[in-house]
């Protein structure tokens, strides 16, 4: 028994020296509401230490502004939902010490179907506990309607813990007992569209990143009109590739891309100029059959010579195809055929629309970053982000005709990055403004610019070629491969090229293929059109990769 009253005392002890580390004997929370919403607040306490700790930091609102600590300039961090002030600067040792906080709420009103309410926090929850806590809050007007306050530790039995008065638009009170540590109080105040007249006046206004965001927006929708404003696609039934162009050259004609070399061999292959072989190993060799004269364009020929030269076979993962692939996807033929000379540049109206996600980032730096140190760093780096994540959006907007599964995965990851940053500081407004943009001017842009009659016409002839790999009925397949067996391996270049050869695959059902006659597949030969999809699939893999691999060794300095 003994035994057990000394460790009772021990901890009571114990527990006396934690509680006297810190405790604040008088709080004087002073709050001033504006007719917009807005709040500025004073905290003038006595904080007293009786044991040295190495950190003390007091719990702010997370949308906090302007803060300050005895009238200076003072350190802050965000964590779990709330902005704290490193109060090291003005509590040093052991002692007492007045301390006077400053700062800035934005719009407190909260509007919904029952009226405007005004939500205005008290104590954000400091660790130690508070002995005697006195308010003042100052409203635009008398308020018609009776407060509500509510606490972590007694969210229902409020009203007899709180004393308050109303004196015309100054409601003034204290709490009647001490408040514990890490305790959260809020008052709420149901009022009137006459006290806050401004609130409906905030919602329209603008700021400096706002305005900056709407010029853009301005802007980019005239040079759009302007420079690159064309007809709307019409398509045009066709079941056949367009005459004299590849696949590889297909997004030329409908968004002015570089050429998409893989598909351009795929098209060589079923021409006759070549075979392609997968060898067990997974490697992709490409074999020269005949020569290519001058029945093809001037740019393919180069291209044929350039990739053979004195070669009959050609790895696809080498570095020499590779070369040439990025090459090749610099270059738009026959553009001027396709495009007028007066069109504007479509680069150009992506990079005014990005500036749109660059002040976007802005606008959520300073959701994010109370003092102005932080606000400039966040602003340079969410801009960057914010910028970047826009142009990603815009590309995968822009290929949604094309076998761009890349650009829409990194399109959709983007537009999910926005929405995240948007909710984490309350302004997903912004991010869908910025998401929504960039959406609309990739579409704006995925026909290229002003067109030239026979662009109109090569542009709806693709877009059709396309609408019929997707619709084509079984009927209609089992009706054309009677008269040409080979109609899937003729054609499937131009599916694989436009995005849709998966949907095209399918409408053959299950029936088996003879051996393709230019692509060679060690082991067994007759296959369903979904089993040699894949294996056309693995072959643009590959012939992809190399690409892809020395952009990112560039990148990373390899």
């Amino acid at each position: 028994m003994r035994r057990f009253f000394i460790l009772l005392i021990c901890c009571l002890l114990l527990t006396t020296a934690v509680q006297a580390a810190g405790t604040v004997s008088s709080l004087q929370t002073d709050v001033s509401v504006a007719s917009n919403g807005s709040c500025q607040i004073s905290l003038v306490m006595q904080l007293s230490v009786t044991e040295r700790e190495d950190s003390l930091h007091f719990p702010l609102p997370r949308e906090a502004r302007d803060i300050s600590l005895n009238g200076s300039g003072v350190r802050t961090f965000h964590a779990n939902n709330a902005r704290w002030v490193d109060l090291s600067a003005a509590v040093y040792g052991t002692g007492t010490f007045p301390l006077t906080i400053r700062y800035s709420l934005p719009d407190r009103i909260v509007s919904d179907k029952n009226g405007l309410t005004l939500q205005l926090p008290l104590l954000s929850g400091f660790d130690h506990p508070i002995n005697s806590l006195h308010f003042s809050i100052t409203l635009p007007g008398a308020p018609e309607n009776q407060p509500v306050f509510s606490s972590t530790y007694h969210p229902e039995s409020m009203e007899t813990l709180v004393d308050y008065t109303v004196d015309g638009p100054v409601i003034s009170g204290y709490f009647t007992q001490a408040l514990n540590d890490h305790e959260s109080l809020t008052m709420t105040l149901p009022v009137s569209g006459k006290m806050f007249p401004q609130t409906i006046v905030k919602r329209w206004s603008l700021s400096n990143d706002d305005l900056a965001r709407y010029g853009l927006t301005f802007l980019a929708i005239a040079y759009w009109l302007v420079f690159l404003r064309c007809r709307l696609p019409r398509r045009v039934r066709r079941v056949q590739a367009p005459d004299g162009i590849t696949a590889g050259e297909l997004g030329c004609c409908l968004v002015g891309q570089g050429v998409d070399f893989p598909a351009m061999v795929l098209s060589w292959a079923q021409m006759g100029y070549l075979t392609i072989h997968i060898d067990r190993n997974h490697r992709v060799l490409l074999h020269k059959g005949m020569e290519m004269g001058n029945e093809r364009s001037d740019f393919e020929i180069r291209c044929f010579k350039t990739l053979f030269g004195r070669r009959r076979t050609v790895d696809g993962s080498s570095e020499h195809y590779g070369r040439l692939c990025r090459k090749a996807a610099k270059s738009v033929p026959n553009a001027w055929n396709y495009f007028k000379k007066s069109t504007g540049n479509p680069l150009f109206f992506r990079c005014l629309a990005a500036g749109i996600g660059a002040f976007g980032g802005i606008s959520l730096a300073k959701a994010f970053a109370a003092d102005t140190l932080s606000r400039v760093g966040f602003s340079i780096f969410l801009a960057a982000l914010g910028a970047v994540l826009s142009w990603l959006i815009q590309a995968g907007a822009k290929g949604i005709h094309l076998r761009k599964r890349l650009d829409l995965l990194l399109a959709l990851g983007s537009a999910l990055i926005w929405l995240i940053l948007g909710n984490l500081v309350r302004e997903a407004n912004v991010a869908i403004y910025v998401i929504v943009s960039q959406i609309i001017a990739g579409l704006a842009t995925a026909y290229g610019g002003r067109r030239t009659e026979a662009g109109l016409q090569i542009r709806n002839e693709v877009l059709g070629l396309r609408r019929y790999f997707k619709t084509v009925s079984s009927a209609d397949i089992r009706r054309i491969t009677q008269g040409n067996p080979e109609y899937y391996f003729h054609m499937i270049p131009y599916a694989v090229a436009l995005g849709v050869d998966s949907s095209f695959a399918r409408h053959f059902g299950d029936v088996k293929l003879s051996p393709c006659p230019y692509l060679m597949v060690d082991g067994r030969q007759e296959l369903t059109p979904t089993q040699w999809n894949a294996h056309f699939q693995q072959v643009l893999k590959v012939l992809d990769d190399r690409q892809y691999k020395k952009r990112l060794e560039k990148f990373l300095g390899k």
